[in-house]
């Protein structure tokens, strides 16, 4: 990492806690550490659905030229329906955390 940026986030109580167990069963050296790889494995497993929102997009912008009522509503309920579909999924894998 060459550059460092400082950030401040907000946690329910409990994912606290439990991350902390993570730090001190030693598998994370720090809860930065422990923030970073959560991300970069959020991100790995977005990857495909960043591609389907990209096709999404380009359908979207190929129906308009043909005329079609493709309203940015439209698009914004897929788009909810995928982000309500990831929560499910992460709270079906990790469900210990909040379990």
């Amino acid at each position: 990492m060459s550059e460092i940026q400082r950030i401040n986030i907000t946690l329910p109580k409990k994912l606290v806690e439990k991350s902390k167990i993570l730090i001190e069963e030693g598998l994370y050296s720090n809860f930065s550490e422990l923030v970073r790889e959560g991300i970069k494995d959020e991100i790995e497993l977005n990857k495909s659905q960043i591609e389907k929102m990209k096709i999404l997009r380009k359908w979207f912008k190929e129906e308009k030229h043909k005329g079609f009522d493709t309203s940015k509503l439209a698009q914004e309920d897929i788009i909810k329906r995928l982000r309500k579909t990831r929560e499910q999924l992460w709270e079906e894998k990790f469900k210990f955390i909040y379990g």
